[in-house]
């Protein structure tokens, strides 16, 4: 390994590396900022870093062209809203790649958005890679073939995906996730709330998602079956983590409970918090592997605009939307969709988890072994994309 990196350096001592790379979203944000520690580590920190991430990927020195909550839009009805500004956006990315001329771009996630770019710069003389593939094993399979035209390199997080895209000649990489590799769920220095340290509290997470519209239609449901929780249990408190930006908003939706809760919008808090909860609500997406790996028992709500939800459930190949459940190919970990997301059923499935240890305990020792399934023979993911994408240039 050792001699890799030296050759590495040696290559990019006199050459500085400028890459262009485009999270679309906070989960992009945690997995870009991996990426670049590894990249910045490999090349001296002779590296230039231009694009579009959150605060993670800035710390690492990204130089933002525009706010990552611009990309971060869930759903086909609220895409089709927002054509005309995702158009613009689009534009000028491709502007703004244009006028830096880095030497690779890469994109992750936002398949909506980040494929549209690549296949946009398709004929600019630079490297062009994906880290986390589309969902083509759940519908629209037909896309593996379609971005293998326009990609240089795709990397996949779950061991399954990888033959959906070689079999049409684009060079992919399963990496694992970096979650499943990470230690802080067990060993960190970071801040704890008292209260998690008391027994004797029942301790409930509410995880409403990142995005505005998961919140407006999640967290007033999420607030009505708390109400059903706390008045059947005599020590409750729940436990929020908020993404940047919807603190406030959140407070606001809680001001006329006289539930007990705890919100945070600082992340490291996250990973005391989920190793602490007894059970979790939480929306579907990247938190399920998070609190996987905290060995935390959920339930998964999954609520969208009705004509977004017609589409998706007749065109889906798949019947959850849990990667988890998929990877097992068991639906373990429960799931509410659409009108099912009511606080009568969130509250019974909740109670079982709280009231029955061996359901509780069945569904966390699938989780561990759903977790060791996210894990790549070949370590840390992050360093195995750098590698790669250094190899590639």
């Amino acid at each position: 390994m050792q001699i890799k990196k030296v050759c590495l350096l040696r290559e990019y001592k006199n050459n500085k590396l400028i890459i262009f790379i485009v999270a679309g979203e906070l989960s992009g944000d945690n997995l870009g900022e991996g990426l670049l520690k590894h990249l910045k580590s490999i090349t001296n920190n002779n590296i230039e870093i231009y694009g579009v991430g959150g605060e993670k990927m800035i710390f690492q020195g990204l130089k933002p062209i525009f706010d990552i909550k611009n990309l971060s839009i869930m759903g086909i009805f609220e895409v089709i809203t927002k054509i005309p500004k995702i158009l613009k956006l689009l534009a000028f990315t491709k502007r703004k790649i244009i006028e830096i001329n880095p030497d690779l771009v890469i994109t992750i996630d936002a398949p909506g958005f980040n494929f549209r770019l690549q296949k946009s710069i398709k004929e600019l003389n630079l490297k062009r890679v994906h880290y986390v593939a589309p969902s083509v094993w759940a519908w629209k399979r037909y896309r593996a073939k379609k971005i293998s035209k326009f990609l240089d390199h795709l990397f996949v997080l779950y061991p399954f995906e990888k033959k959906y895209f070689t079999v049409h000649g684009l060079n992919t990489t399963f990496t694992g996730h970096p979650i499943a590799f990470d230690k802080r769920y067990d060993h960190n220095n970071y801040y704890i709330e008292p209260s998690l340290k008391n027994k004797s509290i029942l301790k409930i997470g509410i995880l409403p998602g990142s995005r505005l519209n998961e919140i407006k239609k999640l967290l007033p449901i999420f607030i009505k079956s708390a109400i059903l929780i706390k008045n059947n249990y005599d020590e409750v408190k729940f436990y929020i983590l908020a993404a940047k930006g919807f603190k406030t908003k959140i407070i606001n939706l809680f001001a006329d409970t006289d539930l007990e809760y705890y919100i945070t919008d600082n992340q490291s808090e996250k990973f005391n918090l989920f190793s602490s909860f007894d059970f979790a609500l939480c929306a579907s997406g990247t938190v399920t592997i998070e609190l996987a790996k905290a060995g935390t028992p959920m339930l998964v709500l999954y609520k969208l605009n009705y004509i977004t939800w017609y589409i998706v459930k007749n065109l889906a190949k798949v019947k959850t939307a849990t990667i988890l459940n998929i990877l097992l190919k068991e639906n373990f970990i429960p799931e509410l969709f659409q009108d099912e997301v009511n606080k009568e059923n969130i509250f019974m499935i909740t109670k079982s988890y709280i009231d029955d240890n061996y359901i509780r305990q069945s569904q966390i020792k699938k989780l561990s072994k759903g977790i060791s399934k996210l894990k790549s023979l070949h370590g840390d993911p992050s360093n195995i994309v750098a590698k790669e994408i250094l190899k590639l240039l």
